[in-house]
């Protein structure tokens, strides 16, 4: 696994490399670990899908670690962020990044410990595919790269992170019932499951992926929806609270 770690803070590259480096030893993890003090040095030298997993400082020198994500999401969509900061301020904006968690400093080993975990079963889990026969070929799509699949009567349309639209013969039903155990799919409305890790937001009708396509959701059951979007999300980041 190749980790970077961007921090304008020399002490704590150093505790969060240790303990990384630890981590590894003792699941007899291969990583390489690189440094960079400034998001400037970092994206001097960043090419899409460089890295598994990057560290980002929020806060360092005149310059801000979300600004930064934004730029690493321009190219690269599957990459694993983890926002470092000491202060909770951004974390809605982190996650709008589709950051997958938020480290308040100073890191502590257990902390770290139980991110590496679950950054090693995301890995796992985002190796689950979706398959299916499209104008005659077979098709693989990653669990994380569907953001929404709509019923059209005998049909399915499948969208991916990269706006390719799919239509294949499916029972919506089939789909649903293979997904529902990942946990990031939700219902909005019959016959429209999203993602929940691209969802933009919810409001007036309308829920929003990726700020770009907009799907009608069940109005009647808009409360429920929005609390399981949010405890979906909470659920990412209440381990900081710990």
């Amino acid at each position: 696994m190749n980790i970077a770690i961007v921090d304008d803070d020399i002490k704590d590259i150093d505790r969060l490399e240790e303990l990384l480096r630890l981590y590894a030893s003792l699941h007899r993890n291969e990583i390489t670990v690189e440094r960079f003090q400034s998001a400037t040095e970092f994206l001097s030298s960043y090419s899409a899908y460089k890295y598994s997993l990057i560290f980002l400082d929020i806060y360092m020198n005149g310059e801000n670690g979300v600004d930064t994500a934004a730029a690493i999401r321009e190219v690269d969509q599957d990459t694993i962020i983890i926002f470092q900061t000491t202060s909770a301020d951004h974390m809605s904006s982190a996650f709008s990044l589709h950051a997958f968690d938020y480290v308040m400093k100073p890191v502590e080993k257990d902390r770290i410990f139980r991110l590496m975990d679950d950054v090693t079963r995301q890995e796992t889990r985002d190796g689950k595919t979706f398959s299916f026969i499209d104008k005659n070929v077979e098709c693989r799509l990653r669990y994380g790269d569907i953001i929404s699949l709509r019923s059209n009567k005998h049909y399915l349309n499948i969208t991916d992170r990269e706006m390719n639209e799919y239509r294949i013969r499916m029972n919506f039903s089939d789909a649903e019932e293979e997904l529902a155990s990942d946990g990031r799919f939700l219902l909005i409305n019959r016959g429209t499951l999203v993602n929940m890790d691209h969802i933009t937001r919810f409001g007036n009708g309308i829920c929003v992926i990726n700020d770009t396509i907009h799907l009608p959701y069940n109005v009647k059951k808009q409360k429920l929806l929005e609390q399981t979007y949010r405890n979906y999300i909470f659920s990412k980041v209440h381990r900081n609270m710990h």
